[in-house]
């Protein structure tokens, strides 16, 4: 009924081919958890992460560049020089 001449060939595995290594050849370097500590908030950071936002908007709705003036860079180091660990 049907004659095939060229019958497909059989789907093999990497597992069948002599080249295969396995998991167990993989060397895996053990993963060391990078421990850092908590960076420690001053006032300087705490007044930023509330003043910042507020700038920006003001940035947008008047077109002002307050973000980028340099006051706030040299506020936030003066209160975390005065006032480290809050």
């Amino acid at each position: 009924m049907f004659n095939d001449n060229n019958p497909p060939k059989p789907i093999t595995k990497p597992q069948d081919s002599p080249d295969w290594k396995g998991a167990d050849a993989i060397q895996l370097d053990p993963i060391e958890p990078e421990i850092t500590e908590p960076e420690t908030l001053g006032l300087g950071d705490r007044v930023e992460r509330i003043a910042q936002p507020i700038a920006r908007v003001i940035d947008k709705v008047a077109g002002t560049n307050i973000q980028g003036c340099g006051g706030c860079k040299k506020r936030k180091e003066y209160l975390n020089k005065k006032f480290p660990k809050i």
